[in-house]
């Protein structure tokens, strides 16, 4: 299973400001990045990938995935969907 950088962002509990803070972009370049990953450098992939601790492997830098969140009486779990 993959997180869309979306998801990815989400699940860890962080704002589209927080990551652009911390990866040193306007928050208008992270939201374009959230919705076109593909346009994201590989460099600035990883750093995304530690900034929501996932593995870098585990985030699919591109718009659709099969997975939704959910929140499960406060917390939050991913369900896989077919497609």
């Amino acid at each position: 299973m993959k997180l869309t950088v979306k998801q990815a962002r989400l699940f860890s509990g962080k704002t589209q400001q927080e990551i652009a803070d911390v990866l040193s972009v306007h928050v208008q370049t992270y939201m374009k990045w959230e919705r076109n990953p593909d346009e994201m450098s590989v460099g600035t992939a990883k750093q995304f990938a530690r900034i929501v601790e996932q593995d870098f492997e585990s985030i699919f830098f591109d718009v659709e995935s099969n997975l939704i969140r959910h929140d499960d009486g406060g917390k939050v779990v991913l369900i896989e969907v077919a497609r």
